[in-house]
């Protein structure tokens, strides 16, 4: 006997995964797609098609590169692209170039040779090329610039004899670019904090670095010059240190081997005891000139010329002489000062110059000079030598954090608070602070992560960092350190997200939501990954949060793929989708930041074209375009152009050699192949986009519509009709799968046949010629350039009970 039953297909983003059969009610079978492939899921119900990725800019060489965000403002927000030993700069959609120059002639010549008035390049420059007339070959591209005069330069082993000849017009602009020392294979391990224009970056093998915005288009990297530390714990040994002098240039000289060639650039702190060293100033006490006193912990010299008596008022200044009743005091020095290792002679010699503490004095202790004063009050560095580097760094509480150096896996170093690159040690409730880890085993920090309390993430466990009870601030002397789960980090950076974080399990296959819970006062860990795991097996590289306009977490997949996370806690929406990407396309990186009303997903995609491997940065085109179809745009790696009604689109050099899908006014065009990066349409043309296609289906879960004798699982079915609602839709094709599908009509005989179809909002009912199976699956496919948003799939169908 069969059953007939009209199924409803509402797709909600929680249930999007065929790994959950079995684990919900049989009645939610009707309410899940089994398969997204480039389906976007919103929360408040239904699935769109992902928009297509546009061209920006090609990385540097073809080499491998991270993406990193740096957002000064809503306005000033930046994409950089990390490569070997250099920095670029992607805003607004493309290069970040430095002030244009106009060119004014081209030669057909190997090299081509630019005209440009007062240019101001030097050899080997990196510059881009746009809006040039007759030689379009050039537009658009990058060039390293050669042979330099006042107003000319050649392009660096481009031979023009075959280009178009030049006409007029044409700018070219300096890309701008900052050195760095970071190899290709250490880019994706560097951690980063920002604090307004001033990005912190620690790396386990480079000091901690800061890459500063001084203008719009010009950016600086220096080591961190810290401030007096951090330092190990002090010395315990019998080893003694003294320098030859008290200030500028000086040679420190250790009684057994201490140093290492590796200790260039490593601080040391060298200590006396005020206390037996120099007397506590007294009011009403005779003074001889040049007798020392100390106060406040700090030293003074009465210079005065003659025995004087002190007043009621004890010096308190930091810096200079000032005058206290009838003594002038000279500011000497503190109880400590400390020294930066410059050069290295010998495991028991170093020349080192003494630094300037966080009171402006530049000067060591009196009993650390010379060889009669050598002492054993020293503490080395806690950064460089034998210790290596950090490897995370955060923000919190208006302190800057580090942790993960080598030497101490588990230490934390807190800057003075409100003084970011100043570790001057105390006990005082601003002062600098260093902290270990007191666990069962050696947790190796990986990242440090603001939230409610400082997140610690390591190798094997989550820890929080905080004040201890309420919301007390963290001082020196009331750190409280927490064990609140055990997954264990990877790699790969974690983020946060609404008021949750997510980081990568240390196999990299899991996705873990941490957030706080309330019945048991600490952080309770979710496996987001459960839901669909087939999706992230073999690991995932990289991932970043976009917020705007709907709440999506991508994913780099290690194969390459682009995985999507819809991640909307507050109304229960969470479901995984894939993202292919077209033609050749591997994602490597993946970043975001806020450009307009909504936050541009920026991928490095790596890709191989005229037979050469090259990574193009690519950014994902707004969800929302509008209501006319001549905007929508769904291609990758692709270029938008304003023809103005010509027929001929030049300028697409980055795909020479590939055969690109074509939108034009709103209508499909056949496919093109690039040549000499211009394409000739069959018509005229106002708006075209142009790349890669894609293929963007759906696929629902297996039929449960009941059955006589129980459920419709496993049992014989067959669906003989379907209707799709569907929301903005131009095209579409609907079947079983993906070698049964039949096309939808969208264009009626009340369409004009010269002119593009609008957006289709509304129900479309297929004829559904499926066969007898236990699946009984409906699939929805768009591989044309054009919109598709799916609401609802309705089907009608046969249960067999027999």
């Amino acid at each position: 006997m069969a059953r007939v039953s009209t199924i409803v297909t509402n797709f909600r983003a929680g249930e999007l995964s065929p790994r959950l059969e079995g684990r919900i009610d049989l009645d939610k079978y009707n309410e899940a797609a089994q398969t997204l492939q480039n389906m976007l899921v919103f929360p408040q119900g239904g699935v769109t098609r992902r928009p297509g990725t546009y061209f920006a800019g090609a990385a540097k060489d073809g080499g491998k590169v991270r993406l990193i965000n740096f957002e000064f403002s809503d306005e000033q927000a930046y994409v950089i692209e990390l490569g070997a030993n250099y920095m670029r700069f992607f805003k607004d959609g493309g290069i970040l170039t430095e002030a244009a120059v106009s060119i004014t002639g081209a030669t057909k010549a190997n090299p081509v040779v630019i005209t440009a008035a007062s240019h101001g390049f030097s050899n080997g420059d990196r510059v881009i090329i746009t809006s040039v007339s007759g030689m379009t070959q050039l537009n658009n591209r990058e060039f390293t610039v050669a042979n330099q005069t006042t107003n000319t330069f050649q392009l660096s082993g481009i031979n023009g004899t075959g280009f178009d000849a030049y006409t007029s017009g044409g700018t070219v602009a300096k890309i701008v670019e900052v050195t760095t020392t970071y190899s290709v294979t250490e880019i994706f391990e560097i951690n980063y904090a920002q604090s307004a224009d001033v990005i912190y970056m620690a790396h386990k093998d480079h000091a901690p670095a800061k890459l500063t915005r001084t203008t719009a288009t010009s950016f600086t990297l220096t080591n961190v010059d810290f401030v007096d530390g951090p330092y190990l714990d002090e010395n315990i040994t019998s080893t003694t240190l003294y320098a030859s002098a008290a200030t500028g240039s000086v040679t420190i000289t250790a009684s057994a081997a201490l140093f290492t060639s590796s200790d260039v650039g490593r601080y040391i702190r060298l200590r006396e005891v005020l206390e037996i060293n120099h007397d506590e100033w007294a009011a009403s006490t005779s003074y001889a000139n040049n007798a020392t006193v100390r106060f406040g912990g700090h030293v003074y010299k009465q210079v005065t010329g003659s025995t004087q008596t002190s007043g009621n008022t004890p010096p308190v200044h930091t810096s200079g002489t000032e005058t206290y009743g009838a003594i002038d005091w000279e500011y000497v020095h503190d109880e400590t000062g400390y020294v930066e290792i410059t050069a290295f002679t010998s495991s028991t010699v170093v020349t080192a110059t003494v630094k300037t503490d966080d009171g402006g004095i530049s000067v060591l202790p009196d009993s650390t000079v010379g060889s009669s004063n050598a002492t054993k009050r020293w503490s080395l560095g806690a950064f460089g030598g034998d210790q290596g580097f950090p490897k995370a760094v955060a923000f919190y509480e208006q302190r800057l954090y580090f942790a993960g150096t080598t030497g101490q896996p588990q230490t934390i170093f807190g800057s003075v608070s409100a003084d970011f690159e100043n570790h001057t040690p105390g006990t005082n409730d601003d002062d600098a602070l260093n902290f270990t880890i007191a666990s069962d085993q050696v947790n190796v920090i990986k990242h440090l992560l603001p939230a409610r309390f400082l997140q610690i993430l390591t190798t094997s466990a989550e820890f929080t960092l905080s004040g201890g009870a309420g919301s007390q601030p963290v001082t020196p002397t009331n750190v409280n350190i927490l064990r609140e789960t055990t997954f264990g980090t990877s790699g790969v950076r974690p983020l946060r997200a609404g008021n949750s974080t997510i980081l990568i399990q240390k196999g990299q296959e899991k996705v873990k939501e941490i957030t706080f819970d309330l019945d048991t006062d600490g952080l309770l860990g979710i496996d987001l990954s459960i839901l669909a795991d087939h999706i992230t097996r073999n690991g995932v590289t990289d991932m970043v949060w976009q917020q705007e306009p709907e709440l999506i977490l991508w994913f780099v997949h290690s194969d390459g793929r682009l995985i999507g996370l819809t991640y909307d806690r507050a109304n229960n929406a969470v479901g995984w989708h894939t993202h292919p990407l077209g033609g050749s396309g591997t994602v490597e990186s993946i970043t975001s930041i806020p450009e307009g009303s909504e936050d541009t997903v920026y991928m490095s995609v790596k890709r191989t074209i005229n037979g050469a491997t090259v990574r193009h940065i690519e950014y994902m085109k707004q969800i929302y375009f509008g209501t006319d179809v001549a905007d929508a745009y769904y291609v990758d790696g692709g270029l938008s152009f304003a023809s103005g009604g010509a027929n001929v689109i030049t300028g697409i050099n980055h795909l020479e050699g590939e055969t690109i899908s074509i939108l034009v006014d709103g209508a499909t065009h056949p496919d093109r192949t690039v040549t000499d990066g211009k394409i000739t349409l069959d018509r005229d043309a106002l708006k075209v986009h142009l790349g890669y296609s894609y293929t963007s289906l759906m696929q629902t879960l297996r039929l449960e519509a009941g059955a006589d004798d129980g459920i419709a699982q496993g049992k014989i079915k067959r669906i003989h009709g379907a209707t799709v609602r569907f929301l903005d839709t131009v095209g579409a094709e609907v079947g079983t799968d993906t070698t049964n599908l039949d096309r939808i009509p969208f264009r009626s005989s009340a369409n004009p046949m010269n002119q593009a179809l609008s957006l289709f909002t509304g129900d479309k009912e297929i004829s559904f010629p499926s066969g007898y199976d236990n699946d009984s699956r409906v699939m929805v496919r768009q591989n044309q350039p054009l919109p598709m948003t799916i609401l609802a799939v309705m089907r009608r169908s046969n249960t067999f009970d027999a």
